[in-house]
């Protein structure tokens, strides 16, 4: 362990950058493999060979450029070798994560050894030399391209995309809901190549040689080149990586005549995977990678193999693996599905005896029999084999229940169910205090599902939507989980070539995420105060991956037709709407302890229509004003002229149109909170709201400076909690 941690130093001292953000024109190399095309945007990952007229390096970069025309995205479409660009454009350090629990892009970029992202203007294919080496002839990534290029050509789109997800770790073309439903039943590693598929193609290669008069000396032979390859060709994924090391190690033991155990050659392919890349460590790819092959080869015998019935010890082995990977999965997704220790058992023998077959020999028929009936007839069978499989994913995927979430539990409750399920573990292979340790594992993991749902704690977190608003709020002891706004960004028409497949939206990288790791699975009230997109625009999707008890919007809101379309989507799958109004809901209560102040009347859902709530959140008064301006704020003191606010939700992103002198001199905040998106084309806040806000000494959070922020808040202290919020952002 000292000469791995002597390695992990030496990676961390060598992962620095040579650019320099001034830099502005770049010669790259692309890697075809990590080239990928949605709509009118290129994303790829390439090689800096030279920055400006005279540094010459060598560093990693994601480029990301959008596309001018067709002609252009069906240039790009057909690259398929290693190529040079010179490429001009803006380079741009990654984002810092902005919200709560929120997935960290910086990290993970920065774990594989990039620093900066470049925003292209320009890209042009070098003119340089034309590279004609014996190497560049045998370049395995760009053999992989043309492979998986070959797949397309001669087969269809749903089988190619298996052949190519299963034969060559390519799933960049099997349909996200698809996807999505493989990962949430629990059986996503069957479309990862494991150990599972390099044991079968071994056992399938060692075969068909021996059938042929191969000798067990050139097998041994043919397989050490030939797993290396066809690593190279998957693009060495961890899992691969894993499989193919260990293949190796054992079938050299045994070659010399030094059988090395299973655990032996596990422990050095660890060794030699951190050596080589210690920050894979993080990689959640890896943790159950090597992780759930440890289990296997430490209780296959002892544990897997207790009942004369395969079906229980089948279901037994599944039991452990989703017993170990559920802490993994929870810290990272905050959520785990046990419903895939069944589906293991009809899914895994499905793929390993029929479809994993099928899909080899659709590639080797590809190229000897394709445009032949018999080839067409196999291309039928498959495709009805996988819309059959994908029917049933996605009908297990709606078994209610399926998928637990936990949230992000305290490091040290992960620590005490990491140590309870060893201890759990032992006890089932040494068949000793069984009853005891099953007790004292179930009492924890009831523990580690409901902490966070029902935390003593409550929360107020204004999340970083960029420009647009979205609050939420927590209720101790799980009493209630209210959203006012969701956030959102105007959707411009676009030609069918530029519209993306895989939109990066609010909904799927904020809200969701950040609900879920506080344990919240559904949501009791949406409160949108206003029909503009950037308040209610991620309704939809939010939808779609949080149960809503109910919808409340002001009345008049419906006359926005984008939020008319929404509101009926959702009635139509059963979410319940309420209109609202301070006449007619005077003495309702919303969200904690929130009372309707505006509107009176029936508006036009514009900003001055907005809903406006005030209400007492564990020691102060708040006040969330929607997009009110200043018309509607002196209104508003002049029917309440004695309203008094410690924390004020500031209206319109500290636009100049609210948040007027009067107005905050009547109400006097202590606490201002502007949700503001970075470097915004509005410049808010404006710097007269801020000087107004300085005047009353007011402190003051914004969202593109400090990202989201928190008010944790306990009712049944005496003095509360500390009263200052919590920002992502120092």
């Amino acid at each position: 362990m000292s000469v791995t941690a002597f390695f992990v130093g030496v990676e961390k001292y060598n992962n620095q950058t040579r650019l320099s953000m001034d830099t502005q024109n770049f010669l790259i190399e692309m890697d075809p493999n990590r080239l990928k095309i949605d709509g009118d945007q290129v994303q790829f990952y390439g090689t800096v060979t030279q920055a400006g007229e005279t540094l010459k390096c060598s560093e990693e970069i994601v480029v990301f450029y959008r596309l001018s025309t067709k002609e252009e995205k069906d240039y790009w479409e057909k690259q398929q070798k290693t190529a040079s660009f010179v490429v001009i454009g803006s380079l741009m350090k990654p984002e810092k994560n902005r919200n709560l629990n929120q997935f960290d892009y910086q990290r993970y970029l920065s774990h594989n050894k990039i620093h900066w992202m470049l925003e292209a203007t320009s890209i042009q294919a070098h003119s340089g030399p034309e590279k004609q080496t014996f190497l560049d002839l045998i370049n395995l990534k760009n053999i992989r391209q043309t492979i998986l290029f070959h797949i397309e050509s001669k087969t269809t789109i749903p089988v190619s995309s298996y052949i190519k997800t299963l034969l060559f770790a390519d799933t960049a073309s099997i349909d996200d809901q698809v996807m999505n439903g493989y990962k949430e039943i629990g059986i996503i590693h069957l479309l990862s190549i494991s150990g599972l598929h390099i044991q079968f193609l071994i056992a399938g290669l060692t075969y068909i040689l021996w059938r042929v008069g191969v000798t067990r000396e050139h097998t041994y032979i043919l397989l050490f080149i030939f797993l290396p390859i066809y690593g190279s060709l998957t693009g060495w994924g961890t899992s691969i990586f894993r499989a193919v090391v260990m293949s190796l190690i054992s079938q050299t033991g045994s070659r010399i005549r030094r059988p090395i155990s299973g655990l032996d050659a596990w422990s050095y392919t660890l060794i030699i995977g951190l050596w080589i890349d210690p920050y894979q460590l993080f990689s959640i790819g890896f943790q159950l990678s090597y992780l759930l092959s440890l289990a296997l080869i430490l209780f296959s015998t002892s544990l897997f193999n207790q009942s004369k019935y395969s079906t229980i010890n089948s279901l037994s082995i599944s039991f452990v693996l989703t017993l170990i990977s559920i802490p993994i999965l929870s810290f990272h997704f905050f959520e785990f599905s046990w419903i895939g220790m069944f589906a293991n058992l009809l899914f895994v023998p499905l793929f390993t005896w029929f479809i994993m077959p099928l899909m080899i020999v659709l590639f080797f028929c590809s190229y000897i029999l394709s445009g032949t009936l018999f080839f067409q007839f196999l291309i039928h069978i498959a495709e009805y084999s996988l819309g059959m499989i994908e029917w049933l994913v996605l009908k297990i995927r709606l078994f209610p229940y399926g998928t637990i979430v936990t949230g992000k539990v305290p490091m040290v409750l992960f620590i005490v169910t990491v140590v309870v399920m060893v201890i759990f573990l032992i006890a089932l292979e040494q068949q000793k205090k069984k009853k005891s340790s099953l007790f004292l594992l179930v009492i924890v993991f009831i523990v580690f599902i409901h902490y966070q749902k029902y935390s003593p704690f409550g929360e107020v977190l204004i999340l970083d939507v960029g420009q647009g608003d979205a609050t939420l709020i927590k209720e101790p002891f799980g009493k209630g989980v209210y959203l006012i706004d969701t956030g959102g960004a105007l959707a411009f028409e676009k030609e069918e070539w530029q519209i993306r497949k895989k939109q990066s939206t609010v909904a799927s990288r904020v809200l969701i995420p950040v609900i879920k790791s506080l344990g919240v699975t559904q949501l009791d009230q949406v409160l949108i105060t206003h029909g503009d997109e950037d308040h209610m625009g991620e309704l939809i999707e939010l939808a779609q991956g949080i149960e809503i008890k109910e919808l409340i919007f002001p009345v008049g809101t419906t006359k926005k037709q984008s939020f008319f379309d929404a509101a009926q989507s959702l009635e139509k799958s059963g979410v319940p709407l309420r209109t609202v109004s301070a006449k007619q809901s005077r003495d309702q209560l919303f969200g904690p302890s929130l009372t309707v102040l505006w509107p009176l009347d029936d508006g036009e859902g514009e900003n001055n229509d907005s809903l406006v709530l005030y209400g007492k959140i564990g020691q102060f008064n708040w006040l969330f004003t929607g997009d009110i301006e200043e018309a509607g704020e002196a209104k508003l003191t002049a029917l309440y002229p004695n309203l008094r606010v410690d924390i004020l939700k500031v209206a319109h992103h500290g636009s100049q149109t609210s948040t007027s002198e009067s107005f905050i001199q009547k109400i006097k905040p202590k606490t201002a909170l502007i949700s503001c998106g970075l470097n915004n084309r509005y410049n808010h806040p404006n710097e007269d709201v801020l000087k107004r806000l300085a005047s009353l000494n007011a402190a003051v959070y914004r969202t593109d400076l400090q990202g989201s922020f928190r008010y944790t808040y306990a009712d049944y202290l005496p003095q509360g909690l500390k009263k200052d919020f919590q920002t992502i952002l120092k």
